[in-house]
């Protein structure tokens, strides 16, 4: 299958499309690639733009496939004796990483992490294992290897979301050869549920109604730009990466609404060490906006207005690096400005993100359904809105015990 990824310009704006195919492997087992660039259609919603760029990219596939087959005469190594003699190495670095991992579906920051991952895999294995002796006693032995302080570089045992990290990256590594038939079976489903490693769910921060007032109170000395982004976040629920990436142009003034489109995340190869991407459920979604927020973000743009010397443009940030407004800020600057806003202020130690989690416990608080809340948030899965992201404040358990007690006595 064709991986399809944009080609943007600095501004983040997509141009075209690069489509790249594998119509197979050499006598030499190295990849048959090849790539074409699809320019962007134009008058097109984004929904029917990816479904064009779609349709366009199977068809020139399927045109180079038949092409191949009829001019390559290119032999290639028989894929019975190369499942006997792929080693765990090659299988991850020529088919699990170059084409799965790279298969232009992925941010750089998650290509990063799973990069990470393929190292502290590695550290374990050795290089000459074949990808078909890994068995079930061999995968019991990694998970044991990845709780001893021998596992990480810091000489120290890895935390448990780390570990159920590395075997969630193994057992990807050992679907993806089932499924291209280079092992008949993953070891992986042989485990018990008691042997697979468990993240024990951790205790979701979040502002309770009148710590959250505290702190917005505490916003009215800071700068305008901090007081709308910590405002926008406990309004609206928006991750960090999808405020960075918000523009003008995303503010619908008659309607008061936002549209969240864009996910910024770091990225340290690129030229502005940032990614501009889709949003992590890959969908675009609409969040109303408060008369406060709105009228406080109408402020901003009237500050960065006078600040620039000129009208915003609709495709400037609204939260932009102080020398370019058509550039986001980096999404680590309001993790960093906002711990030493609660240090400042003696104010309950939260993230940039524990804000998301106090949107939803208040939305839910205010009197919310649990779709409401998904929706807000963004969440394809109801129940991860309902596992991780709404944490229940001793006043409202309150309510419902005294409600519960109401049907009775």
């Amino acid at each position: 299958m064709a991986s399809i990824s944009p080609y943007k310009n600095k501004s983040g704006e997509i141009l075209s499309y690069k489509v790249t195919i594998c119509l197979g492997r050499d006598d030499q087992y190295k990849q048959i690639r090849k790539s074409i660039r699809i320019p962007r259609p134009e008058g097109l919603t984004p929904t029917k733009e990816r479904k064009e760029i779609q349709r366009l990219a199977d068809a020139w596939e399927q045109e180079q496939r038949i092409l191949f087959e009829n001019t390559n005469d290119t032999s290639l190594i028989d894929k019975e004796k190369r499942k006997k003699t792929i080693t765990l190495y090659e299988f991850i670095d020529e088919h699990w990483f170059a084409d799965h991992v790279l298969d232009g579906s992925h941010s750089p920051s998650t290509v990063s992490f799973y990069e990470q991952m393929i190292e502290g895999i590695k550290r374990y294995f050795n290089p000459k294992i074949k990808l078909s002796q890994i068995d079930l006693e061999e995968v019991r032995r990694f998970i044991r290897y990845l709780h001893t302080d021998k596992a990480s570089k810091q000489n120290k045992p890895y935390s448990p979301s780390s570990i159920q990290h590395y075997y969630k990256a193994l057992s990807s590594i050992l679907d993806y050869a089932r499924r291209l038939h280079y092992i008949d079976f993953s070891p992986i489903q042989e485990l018990k549920q008691s042997e697979k490693p468990h993240n024990p769910n951790k205790q979701i921060e979040f502002l309770e109604s009148s710590e959250a007032k505290e702190f917005l109170l505490a916003l009215e000395d800071e700068p305008l730009y901090w007081r709308c982004f910590m405002n926008v976040l406990i309004t609206t629920g928006l991750r960090r990466g999808e405020a960075v990436g918000l523009q003008w142009s995303d503010i619908s003034t008659d309607k008061l609404i936002l549209t969240v489109s864009r996910n910024v995340t770091l990225d340290k190869n690129s030229e502005n060490k940032i990614h501009i991407g889709e949003t992590k459920g890959k969908a675009i979604r609409i969040v109303p906006l408060s008369s406060r927020v709105y009228s406080m973000l109408m402020q901003l743009k009237a500050e960065q207005c006078e600040k620039y010397g000129t009208i915003m443009l609709p495709r400037a940030y609204i939260f932009c690096r102080d020398n370019d407004p058509y550039l986001p800020c980096y999404p680590t600057e309001p993790t960093r400005w906002q711990s030493k806003f609660v240090k400042r202020h003696g104010l309950k130690n939260v993230s940039p993100h524990d804000l998301r989690h106090t949107a939803a416990t208040l939305a839910l608080e205010s009197g919310a359904d649990l779709k409401q809340i998904q929706q807000l948030l963004g969440h394809k899965d109801a129940s991860t809105t309902m596992n991780f992201y709404t944490g229940v404040s001793e006043e409202t358990q309150r309510k419902t015990v005294e409600g519960i007690e109401s049907l009775i006595i």
